[in-house]
């Protein structure tokens, strides 16, 4: 393939990404001059970053590579990181909390059903307690109040608790919690493709999709989502318990060394319908 098809095709690639991304950055009310800051510091930061390993690039060649001016690139080098650090999310924490309700044999009942647990009763095997093993500086309170709030955990009787869901969904579309979900997938799935697109690397990531090759009838979409989304719950809880199995092992030997986050993303998706392509004017009033 000749070079100027790759800059085409990326390029038509580039406009179906930041189509979505564009309106989740609208709704939430992010504007077009904090993106272009953060897209040029992202620029600069990739040239200097990612290209180091050939030598530490002087700053006229990252503004080659970047295509930005030297001094926009050294405001970025010089100014420090201008984007605002956002406060952790309890999400891994309370994804964790679940994973261990249903893993961990001591809070399982017969067929590896979660028990309903009190919440600091008996000590040895409570909420709290489970709470403690996922991370023992984590707050029962906040974490119980987020699980119930998100529908996970519910209450039964006056005094347990009960877990509905082995994984975690946010309800709230605008959440910190499901924003920062976007980003993570997102990134992730990006860093895979840009990995199995590196031609100096031998082996791939897995990535794989299935679909409908002339398109799915509108009227069969909920089956099909349905049909997926028990297959996927099924495939997923083998990966779990398969991790469970090699992960909740104490003073493991795989202990001893570095930690990375892996794993398997599913998602579904369904192509929006859209208009023909209509020039802007005719969409937007002129007022």
């Amino acid at each position: 393939m000749r070079s100027d098809q790759t800059h085409d095709n990326l390029v038509l690639a580039l406009r179906r990404v930041l189509r979505s991304l564009m309106r989740v950055l609208i709704r939430v009310g992010i504007r077009f001059n904090e993106f272009d800051a953060l897209v040029q510091r992202i620029y600069v930061e990739s040239a200097v970053r990612d290209f180091a390993h050939r030598g530490p690039p002087s700053r006229e060649r990252v503004a080659v590579l970047a295509g930005l001016t030297s001094r926009q690139v050294n405001r970025h080098v010089d100014g420090g990181d201008p984007v605002p650090e956002t406060d952790p999310t309890l999400r891994a924490l309370l994804v964790e909390v679940l994973h261990r309700w249903h893993t961990v044999p001591e809070y399982g009942g017969p067929y590896g059903i979660p028990l309903e647990l009190e919440f600091e009763t008996p000590p040895e095997r409570c909420f709290r307690s489970l709470v403690k093993l996922a991370n023992g500086k984590a707050n029962p309170n906040v974490i119980l109040e987020e699980l119930l709030r998100t529908g996970a955990v519910v209450r039964a009787g006056e005094t347990r608790l009960r877990p509905l869901s082995r994984f975690l969904m946010t309800p709230d579309p605008t959440s910190p919690r499901l924003i920062e979900r976007f980003g993570i997938t997102s990134s992730q799935l990006a860093t895979t493709l840009e990995y199995n697109t590196d031609r100096e690397r031998a082996e791939r990531l897995l990535e794989r999709r299935v679909s409908a090759g002339r398109g799915l009838p509108l009227e069969l979409v909920p089956a099909f989502e349905e049909y997926a989304r028990g297959k996927a719950a099924d495939f997923l809880l083998e990966l779990d318990n398969w991790l469970a199995s090699q992960t909740e092992v104490e003073n493991s030997s795989s202990d001893a060394g570095k930690r990375v986050d892996a794993g398997v993303n599913v998602f579904f998706f369904v192509e929006p319908l859209e208009k023909a392509a209509e020039p802007l004017a005719s969409l937007a009033s002129k007022t």
